[in-house]
């Protein structure tokens, strides 16, 4: 992961006091506790500070959890050569299933492999993407992108259910195509792309031998 951005000297305050936190008990300190510890006089200027380090690739939050927040890369502490990765659970190369944004741990994973500003890992489940040398059980480590070249491999989200697919961008709609013979592509239609969102653009695999 390129370090382009460096954080402030008050957002490596926030990250060491969070890491410390999550070292002492196993979670990460709410909002209040975090601006109760700094004396800030709401926990909006704490809200604030984790956007900000979030756009630089140190944290990563999950949505809707008041204590779902995962340290990605230490400014001040351990290998710069490495990033850590949340795997948020399992996305199926087959038939689109639920998704849960639910961490189960901290990949340690070398920078220069896997490159991107919001890095997330996904177990794979299913062998559609066989083809693509992504097999069942791989992990596939995905950037937090909105956009994904044609023909590019993202895991794409149909309402609330997410699959891992190469993304066509056809005159009628979407073709979600598989790499197996054996799994139907699936098509929507351009009157239904408002229900499909690119979750992450594939960046790695890792396989676990």
């Amino acid at each position: 992961m390129p370090q382009t951005e460096r954080l402030t000297a008050r957002q490596k305050q926030v990250l060491t006091f969070v890491e410390d936190r999550q070292q002492q008990t196993g979670f990460a300190p709410t909002l209040q506790e975090t601006a109760t510890h700094f004396g800030f006089k709401s926990p909006n200027s704490v809200r604030q500070h984790l956007r900000l380090m979030e756009k630089k690739g140190f944290v990563h939050r999950v949505p809707g959890r008041s204590r779902a927040l995962i340290v990605v890369r230490s400014d001040s502490r351990g290998d710069p050569d490495l990033v850590r990765v949340p795997l948020l659970g399992r996305i199926p190369a087959g038939n689109p299933v639920v998704a849960h944004e639910e961490a189960e741990t901290l990949l340690t994973l070398p920078a220069h492999l896997f490159c991107g500003s919001q890095l997330f890992a996904l177990r794979v489940h299913g062998g559609s993407m066989n083809g693509a040398g992504i097999l069942n059980g791989d992990i596939a480590v995905f950037d937090a992108k909105p956009e994904v070249k044609d023909g590019g491999i993202a895991a794409i989200l149909i309402e609330d259910e997410a699959t891992l697919k190469r993304v066509y961008r056809r005159p009628e709609g979407l073709l979600l195509k598989a790499e197996n013979p054996a799994f139907r592509d699936i098509k929507v239609a351009a009157s239904d792309a408002e229900r499909v969102r690119i979750a992450g653009v594939l960046v790695g695999v890792v396989r676990k031998v």
